[in-house]
């Protein structure tokens, strides 16, 4: 196979990766995926770099320096990305921390209101 193949495949593998990845993210369930995505990026970007070693014109080693960086890049961060595993701050069945919040209508709203009562207590992600 001839390196601008290569260099395409490469950048192809790449961009399709990174456009899955993003509307994973966007529907918070990156999490599932992302051992199989790490995967997908490393081939990407292998695929660029054997695009080079196997000899490209100038618009195969533009295409195949773009995988390469984009997808070394995603590789690089990756360690950096996660969230840090801590314990958490409320947990099923244990007593929860008394707060005061401003709820849909603009009142002020306290959880103790409810004490002595049974209730869902339900927090929302915005993606603004």
């Amino acid at each position: 196979m001839s390196g601008n193949l290569l260099a395409l495949l490469a950048v192809a593998v790449v961009a399709g990766t990174g456009a899955f990845w993003f509307r994973r993210l966007n529907a918070v369930r990156a999490g599932e995926v992302r051992s199989r995505v790490i995967a997908a990026m490393a081939v990407g970007t292998a695929l660029g770099l054997l695009a080079f070693a196997s000899g490209t014109s100038l618009f195969g080693g533009i295409a195949a320096g773009v995988a390469v960086l984009l997808g070394g890049t995603f590789l690089f961060l990756q360690p950096f990305s996660g969230q840090a595993d801590k314990t958490p701050a409320a947990v099923v069945g244990a007593t929860i921390v008394d707060f005061t919040a401003t709820d849909d209508t603009g009142a002020d709203f306290s959880l103790a209101s409810l004490f002595g009562k049974p209730f869902l207590l339900k927090f929302f992600r915005g993606h603004w």
